[in-house]
């Protein structure tokens, strides 16, 4: 909500401060215009929304072009007209810049047809703004696309490590989004801890979870986890209509709840209808450990992310448990992932990719998954930013301890 007496978020701050970012990344790049499939690429240099299903097809393109300010998005409707007056210059027909369906089944020969229009399109706009020697970037499409913009002689490289590296150092805007997008998710945890009850169905929880969270503003929700008793080990990324039984553990993430573009990831576990048993308590206090461990223990300001990787937290060994745990193998499952606009963004927390230095508004999700096998497991990821002294928490849920819901008492 907006009002006329306090300054809030900023939104053309946001928007400019974006663009601002890619074009520096496309002068370090070397890249003259940027041709953009990806729904993530185009919602953060444009701010226009398109329904999330398009997140999967790579259709509809933007062309960015370097110091041209918002890209060329072939849409004249009223709908877009009306919603981004920001983008009002770059709003263009399909006489301008198209392209071919790419999901449907198309010939071969309509398809290089189709595509050889599109690509004299882009060299007519990138001639416009003087980067026609220069190369083009593309981030995601069909070979039918790339072939026909070399044909055209342009210069097709990967446009993807460019929008990574601008999309991985956040500005205070974008940081204020995910931190709102967290407390969306909040308000789906606490309509579960108020409703539930020992009898309901994942399936009813998973209902009651995403009308809090779209009563806060959420945009759409990714993907679910909404595991009890058994099926929290091993982890089912889904949900059924399994009945949830008194002193089972449940497992609940609405993956990715996303505010005005933004999202968070965000696990938590309970133990519902009844007192917890020592083992329950020892293995969530092994996933918490590992929390408290990566925040006190491991991360350092300024260091790397290879740094970071080697030392990811790991549980000890052998484990500090109760008697019960010894019986049982533990499996140990953990991960980081860079997150913002899209899912596993950098900061890369892995000695696969190339180290980078954490800095500033660098965001990432630790994830700790512990199970004991014939028995549960539990879950809890929290959503760090990096700070000048430290590592911010979006996720405020309590983790810290195992909580009890569904009943009045408490451990």
């Amino acid at each position: 909500m907006a009002v006329d007496w306090q300054q809030r978020l900023n939104f053309d701050k946001l928007r400019n401060g974006r663009i601002e970012r890619v074009n520096s990344m496309m002068q370090k790049y070397g890249i003259g215009a940027a041709l953009l499939f990806s729904w993530d690429n185009k919602r953060y240099t444009s701010s226009s929304w398109w329904h999330p299903y398009g997140k999967h097809l790579p259709t509809t393109p933007n062309l960015l072009i370097k110091g041209a300010g918002f890209p060329y998005h072939p849409d004249t409707s009223r709908g877009i007209v009306e919603d981004c007056p920001w983008m009002k210059d770059r709003l263009v027909s399909r006489d301008v810049l198209s392209a071919p369906n790419v999901y449907r089944m198309i010939p071969a020969a309509d398809q290089a047809q189709g595509w050889a229009k599109t690509a004299e399109q882009v060299k007519t706009l990138m001639k416009t703004h003087n980067v026609a020697d220069e190369p083009l970037g593309i981030d995601w499409c069909g070979p039918a696309a790339v072939i026909a913009f070399q044909k055209a002689g342009l210069n097709v490289v990967d446009a993807n490590p460019m929008m990574q590296e601008s999309r991985m150092i956040k500005l205070d805007e974008e940081i204020e989004l995910m931190r709102q997008a967290a407390t969306c998710n909040e308000n789906g945890y606490a309509q579960v801890v108020r409703a539930i009850r020992p009898g309901m169905k994942e399936n009813e929880v998973q209902a009651i979870m995403a009308k809090g969270f779209y009563e806060a503003g959420a945009e759409y929700c990714e993907g679910w986890v909404v595991n009890s008793g058994p099926r929290t080990s091993p982890r089912s990324f889904n949900w059924g209509d399994r009945t949830i039984r008194p002193g089972e553990f449940l497992t609940l993430e609405a993956c990715h709840v996303t505010f005005c573009g933004y999202k968070v990831c965000y696990d938590r576990s309970f133990v519902v209808g009844a007192k917890p048993t020592e083992l329950q308590k020892e293995i969530y206090n092994t996933a918490a450990e590992m929390h408290r461990h990566l925040q006190k223990k491991i991360f350092k300001v300024g260091m790397t992310t290879h740094e970071l990787a080697k030392l990811r937290p790991t549980p000890t060994t052998p484990p500090k448990t109760v008697d019960e745990i010894k019986n049982y193998r533990a499996s140990w499952a953990n991960h980081f992932g860079g997150i913002g606009i899209g899912w596993d963004e950098p900061p890369y927390i892995s000695t696969q990719s190339p180290p980078v230095k954490l800095e500033k508004n660098m965001v990432f999700a630790y994830h700790c998954i512990f199970a004991v096998e014939g028995y549960e497991g539990v879950a809890v990821e929290n959503t760090y930013r990096v700070t000048d002294t430290g590592l911010e928490n979006f996720c405020k849920w309590p983790w810290e301890e195992l909580m009890v819901i569904g009943v009045t008492y408490q451990p």
